[in-house]
């Protein structure tokens, strides 16, 4: 009797053991659900988070997520820096150097000084191309090395990259007025056509690099006007239509998807993959301040009724050209960054984000008139203030 009831006591405390177990495990699955739907809401990137506890090694460590950081981050310039989210690595262009960072810690995980006097900086996926605009080279790079560095023979006027690296360059021509070069990330010449339209002032590639969009610009009866060319890559023809502009300047041309998204000066509007402009908002209709795009393609345009209104509009719209949504914010806007849900504009004494969806204001950071430009990623906010790049926690309510 005494041997069944030690027997049964064992029993009774392996039940209780196996059942604090599987309490033990619920709690734990329990918190990394919640853990998951917090970093969801809060826009966390999970993979920052794996390597804030990542060693050098691919190791999990408790210590390395703890490390001092190196923000604020010291550049060589105060003027003329563009700062990138460049593949949710933090891109960092000077009149002298280009640098890739670590957003987490300001590691410096790849730079390089371009020499060039008049640098502009194009990026895709994982890929940056750097031109010298009014000279002759201009190299492509990706988050970690380089690729190559080219002269070309005639100058440079704009050029872009796609995600897969594939290059387009727009140069002085010697028997036309413009050419056009396209290039794989291997430098294999895919294509060059030579043009007398005009003046070849802004450039798109399509994503697979496959589709090129050529923003011309030519004077008739004393009067400028703006036309696209939509070239297709892989058929080799010189021969495009036409899509003609409404007046004044165009600030900006992106490919999304088969379309192509063209952002002037006073208007806005999309060029179908027919072939066709459908207006977005009317020549003459809106006044622009700045831009920037979702990771997704869609277009944040920044916008005011006439050149010296402080009341702004940031408008969302989406990748098909219509307008999603519409964001009073009063103040000079100065600069306006997105992530997937989320967009957030700097004024001259702070940093304001919103909910792209319902306009919701989700937080508002000081700061001075000595920050020139923002740039979000996932819940954070990196900031240019004259010679360095500094790190916010974005405020959600």
């Amino acid at each position: 009797m005494a041997g069944n009831q030690r027997e049964m006591e064992r029993r009774e405390r392996r039940v209780q053991k196996e059942r604090k177990h599987k309490k033990i495990l619920w709690i734990i699955i329990a918190v990394i659900v919640l853990i998951l739907i917090i970093m969801k809401v809060c826009e966390i990137n999970i993979n920052s988070v794996k390597e804030r506890f990542t060693d050098e090694d691919g190791k999990f460590t408790l210590t390395h997520g703890v490390a001092e950081d190196n923000f604020p981050y010291s550049l060589d310039a105060s003027q003329n820096v563009s700062v990138i989210n460049i593949n949710n690595k933090l891109g960092i262009m000077t009149p002298s150097s280009f640098t890739v960072l670590n957003s987490n810690d300001a590691d410096t995980e790849y730079v390089f000084e371009h020499g060039y006097s008049n640098p502009v900086l194009e990026t895709a996926g994982i890929y940056s191309l750097i031109y010298d605009q009014g000279a002759k080279n201009y190299r492509l790079d990706t988050v970690s090395s380089a690729v190559y560095e080219q002269e070309t023979e005639n100058t440079i006027l704009c050029a872009d990259v796609s995600k897969n690296g594939t290059v387009a360059v727009a140069t002085t021509s010697n028997e036309k007025i413009c050419d056009i070069t396209v290039y794989s990330k291997s430098l294999e010449k895919t294509l060059q056509i030579s043009t007398s339209d005009g003046y070849i002032v802004a450039m798109a590639l399509s994503d697979n690099g496959k589709k090129v969009a050529a923003a011309v610009i030519t004077g008739e009866n004393a009067d400028l006007k703006t036309s696209v060319y939509l070239y297709d890559v892989s058929s080799g023809s010189a021969d495009a239509k036409a899509i003609e502009l409404p007046h004044g300047s165009v600030i900006d041309i992106s490919y999304t998807s088969k379309n192509v998204i063209v952002v002037g000066d006073s208007y806005a509007g999309m060029i179908k993959s027919s072939g066709k402009y459908e207006e977005i908002y009317a020549e003459d209709s809106i006044s622009a301040r700045c831009i920037s795009y979702t990771p997704a393609g869609d277009l944040i345009l920044v916008y005011n009724s006439y050149s010296n209104s402080t009341d702004n509009v940031v408008s969302y719209i989406k990748s098909n050209g219509k307008i999603k949504n519409e964001i009073k914010v009063s103040g000079n806007i100065k600069s306006v960054t997105a992530s997937s849900s989320l967009v957030s504009v700097l004024t001259n004494s702070e940093i304001i984000s919103f909910n792209l969806s319902n306009s919701e204001e989700k937080g508002r950071i000081l700061t001075d008139d000595s920050s020139k430009s923002i740039c979000r990623m996932g819940s954070e906010i990196f900031v240019h203030k004259q010679s360095f790049i500094d790190r916010s926690e974005a405020e959600t309510n």
